[in-house]
């Protein structure tokens, strides 16, 4: 199932002319690294993993993804079949340490950019909606608090919450909302990672880097990678970089810091010697 769930990611990317490296080696922490034309960097770039049970994929592999979608402006995501013992349901993004895990269907959404509307986390299904448009449509239609609250089975409290933008929408109360008022009515889902969630993860990434290297680059944030083509990542305003040793860089390092759209730091610790090479 694996190798057929990468076909289909791999052939999903084909459909749309995006510039696709395969990775190849199911110990890394990606197994593709997608870029959709048309899109703009920042929405059509994708670090994906592909997982048939998404629920297995271990925390270094999602610290992984979450420091080069840092350092890429790009958007990691997992990519599978089931999460647990549930077949992944369409259109749905499944929250998981910071990052989302998606259906083939979904990721094929993702890809042609139409947004996903809705997330589960902790077990719970939910939607952010858009609040001042809620209020204009609902004012528009002569619907009072009251009126939609009864509309959805809820509270006035609840639905003057909803314009406010104070707290989301359940599965069933976002559906009726999506028949009132058509699926413009909802927010897309973030699919980049919140720097705020993942903050203990990406300083626990900054410690791992060994002292010598951070006198090499010293105006660089750097960030270990444990399952990845280079070891670290480096990260400073504008500037990204992937950083490597200059006995070990090969065409798949340099492919993979190209596709990402990041350059790469050839090192030399023990010479203290540190070569830029642009994208």
């Amino acid at each position: 199932m694996g190798n057929e769930l990468i076909a289909h990611v791999l052939s999903s990317a084909a459909n749309r002319r995006a510039k696709v490296l395969l990775v190849g080696d199911s110990s890394l922490s990606y197994d593709a690294i997608i870029r959709v034309p048309g899109q703009g960097d920042e929405e059509g770039k994708f670090i994906v993993k592909v997982k048939e049970d998404a629920e297995r994929v271990s925390r270094d592999v999602i610290t992984d993804l979450i420091v080069l979608s840092k350092v890429s402006n790009s958007t990691p995501l997992i990519v599978g079949v089931r999460y647990g013992d549930e077949e992944m349901i369409d259109g749905v993004a499944y929250k998981m340490h910071g990052i989302y895990a998606v259906s083939i269907r979904t990721f094929k959404r993702i890809l042609d950019n139409d947004g996903v509307k809705f997330v589960k986390d902790k077990g719970m299904i939910k939607a952010s909606v858009k609040g001042q448009l809620l209020r204009k449509l609902r004012e528009s239609r002569g619907m009072s608090l009251g009126d939609l609250a009864k509309a959805l089975g809820v509270t006035r409290r609840t639905i003057y919450e909803y314009e406010r933008g104070s707290i989301e929408a359940s599965e069933r109360t976002a559906r009726i909302l999506v028949e009132l008022f058509n699926e413009n009515i909802l927010n897309d889902v973030d699919l980049k990672p919140n720097d705020e969630e993942v903050r203990r993860d990406i300083e626990s990434r900054e410690g791992l880097v060994n002292e010598d290297i951070k006198r090499l680059l010293p105006s660089f944030r750097l960030y270990s990678l444990l399952k990845a083509h280079t070891k670290i990542a480096a990260h400073s305003g504008s500037e990204s970089y992937l950083v490597e040793d200059r006995g070990r860089v090969n065409n798949e390092v340099v492919n993979v810091a190209r596709v990402l759209g990041v350059g790469l730091v050839v090192i030399e610790p023990d010479k203290n010697d540190v070569e830029f090479l642009e994208s």
